[in-house]
């Protein structure tokens, strides 16, 4: 089957639940993070991305998401995707019992068969806003097109898209909060250009990145460019932000950082 362009889902309704002083757990939640069609071997602009919030804005107001280093833009970044159909399974990963309906779909995914070689990451550290060696989960989506986004403490990468270092758009989305909790991604927003953002893969090598760009995008605008599945390697951090509407009971916008590889620590 033929490949068509690719395209991504937006970040949307972050759903707010009553706040509470819960741990993470650790445990999957499910969320409509991405979405992709049945038969069609790309992630389409319809998709939504949804469960990035969860309860108040304000759980910690030294941590509130602000637009002072934001760029308030739809500019994408360079980079095209096109893959062939794949033919392997996506694999499994743990469920906590929230997440006990998301199942395996590799039928669905885009160009698996390229990018689920290769030692996955481990941790991602984004030292300027207190992201220290949080765990990266490789996740994938239901036949419904849902994407896992891990708890509140961990950071979720597509492992059918290309790893963090390699040609192409490796994306990592976390939470800025859930269930009163702050997310991972709670700082996104804070994020300076030029700052430090660090992967390492459970081989132990890592690979440093340098922040080029960091955006505030309307949730119907997250450009297609930003997952490409060739092209000049890239990290895309993504999570809600902007305005939280309490009527809605969702963020209003997508924060998105990108970042450019700048050294390699050992040869994977």
């Amino acid at each position: 089957m033929a490949c068509s362009a690719v395209a991504w889902p937006r970040l949307a309704a972050c759903v707010a639940e009553r706040p509470r002083r819960s741990k993470d757990a650790g445990g999957l939640v499910p969320s409509r993070i991405l979405r992709v069609r049945r038969g069609v071997v790309a992630l389409v602009a319809t998709v939504v991305i949804a469960a990035c919030g969860g309860g108040s804005p304000t759980v910690a107001s030294d941590s509130a998401v602000t637009d002072s280093a934001v760029t308030d833009s739809a500019s994408s970044a360079s980079g095209s995707g096109g893959a062939s159909s794949p033919t392997t399974t996506a694999p499994t990963v743990a469920r906590s019992p929230l997440a006990a309906s998301i199942v395996a779909a590799g039928s669905i995914l885009y160009d698996a068969r390229d990018h689920v070689r290769g030692v996955p990451p481990a941790s991602v550290t984004v030292g300027a806003i207190g992201v220290r060696d949080s765990p990266i989960v490789g996740v994938g989506v239901d036949e419904n097109g849902a994407f896992a986004v891990p708890g509140v403490s961990q950071v979720g990468w597509y492992e059918f898209g290309p790893r963090p270092g390699d040609p192409g758009s490796s994306v990592l989305a976390g939470h800025i909060a859930f269930g009163g909790v702050d997310g991972v991604f709670r700082r996104l927003a804070s994020t300076k250009v030029g700052g430090d953002v660090v992967v390492r893969f459970v081989d132990g090598s890592s690979v440093a990145f340098v922040v080029t760009r960091v955006e505030r995008i309307d949730k119907d605008d997250l450009p297609a460019e930003l997952f490409a599945s060739s092209g000049p390697a890239q990290l895309v951090l993504i999570s809600c932000g902007g305005a939280f509407n309490r009527d809605r009971q969702s963020y209003e916008d997508n924060i998105v950082v990108i970042a450019r590889p700048t050294d390699w620590s050992t040869s994977r």
